[in-house]
């Protein structure tokens, strides 16, 4: 595993070098500058000091019962505190954000670090109760909802959305019946299509989706701006500096709608760099979810890659127009403080059970099996008496 840890490490870093260089490029386009590249350098800083020390630190210790229930704990009252007007900070109408000396810290970051610990450690204790509904399925949702749902009243449907698919993964992968999972999906479309019905703005989003250029004024301006980004972009882009977008015409150059930054500054084959980084970082952590040392491991490592992978996937769609808008930071490149060190010190973790898992010796599958075979014949050693 010596290969997909290395791969994991250089991406990694490719892509987190690449986020410094565009929130540089669109802080330095602002009037006085903005400030944004200096903070977001010190959270940098932080972001790959934590990845150093969960690289070296063995990921079973987060398996720790006193541990991982520090931290579960930590991370609830931490989403009920950013709830209580006075503690969380409003911002564009939502309340995620509590300051912490002067800076704004996204408690819904820090949790979804620890719902991926809670359910991990979970998903391998109920090991041989998988097959049943109570204990193999509904627990493991209900705690995922149950930290959905506290997010979800920040007023966002994005990180919950993110949880729910990381949830749906890991019990899948750890063997949860399919007739069950089919039944949870439909409960889960069903919830998200009713929290969208009930919230105009996200109507709005939906809209405006369909046909942005009928509200160009409006909801619909995002994408436009977006759109025109990667098409200004061409194939070689403007070059490093030189887009036009962050002047003022695409909000969230540095966040939210960063990819379409790199679309116009680095052209077509800068965002196909991006997205080749992103394949090979999910390459490289399902190699390591497949080979870890242990069933802790292999969910551990999959509950990340989703995370990381189907955010990535998300943001990166809505940007091209292919799904609504969507505020959600492109994993190690948006500007950000929670974000970026909570994915850091996930991908740190990554590396660590990349670091300890072994190779499997055993003849090549063959062609055309599904990938998924790999994690239920893991999952079987695992649970072999």
């Amino acid at each position: 595993m010596r290969r997909e840890t290395t791969l994991l490490v250089l991406t990694t870093l490719a892509l987190s070098a690449l986020g410094a260089l565009m929130v540089y490029s669109v802080d330095a386009a602002r009037p006085g500058g903005g400030g944004y590249f200096a903070q977001h350098c010190a959270y940098l800083g932080i972001g790959l000091a934590l990845f150093l020390f969960f690289f070296h630190m063995d990921y079973h210790l987060l398996g720790n019962e006193r541990v991982f229930r520090y931290v579960v704990i930590i991370a609830v009252i931490l989403l009920v505190l950013v709830l209580v007007p006075g503690i969380g900070t409003k911002v564009g109408g939502a309340r995620r954000w509590i300051r912490v000396f002067g800076r704004g810290f996204q408690p819904s970051e820090f949790a979804k670090f620890a719902l991926v610990l809670l359910l991990a450690v979970k998903l391998t204790q109920n090991q041989a109760k998988m097959q049943r509904f109570w204990r193999g399925i509904a627990v493991p949702f209900l705690m995922a909802g149950f930290f959905a749902g506290l997010v979800a009243l920040e007023k966002d449907i994005g990180i919950p959305l993110v949880m729910m698919v990381m949830a749906y993964v890991m019990v899948f992968i750890a063997g949860g019946r399919l007739l069950y999972l089919g039944g949870m999906a439909g409960v889960g479309a069903a919830a998200l299509t009713v929290m969208i019905l009930v919230a105009p703005h996200r109507v709005a989003r939906i809209i405006a989706f369909w046909d942005p250029w009928a509200q160009r004024e409006g909801d619909g301006w995002q994408l436009i701006q977006s759109l025109s980004a990667f098409a200004q972009g061409g194939l070689w882009g403007r070059g490093a500096g030189a887009g036009e977008q962050k002047l003022g015409y695409l909000p969230a150059a540095h966040t939210d709608f960063i990819f379409a930054t790199v679309g116009e500054e680095f052209g077509l084959f800068g965002t196909l760099s991006v997205l080749l980084l992103i394949v090979l970082f999910t390459w490289a952590a399902l190699r390591v979810a497949a080979n870890a040392r242990d069933l802790f491991g292999t969910l551990l490592a999959s509950g990340v890659c989703t995370l990381i992978s189907f955010q990535a996937a998300f943001i990166i769609a809505v940007t091209l127009g292919l799904l609504p808008t969507k505020g959600l930071p492109l994993p190690l490149v948006s500007y950000g403080g929670s974000a970026l060190m909570a994915t850091l010190a996930m991908a740190g973790m990554l590396a660590n059970i990349g670091s300890q898992a072994e190779e499997e010796r055993r003849p090549r599958p063959e062609r055309g099996r599904a990938p998924v075979g790999v994690f239920r014949r893991r999952r079987a050693a695992h649970s072999a008496p």
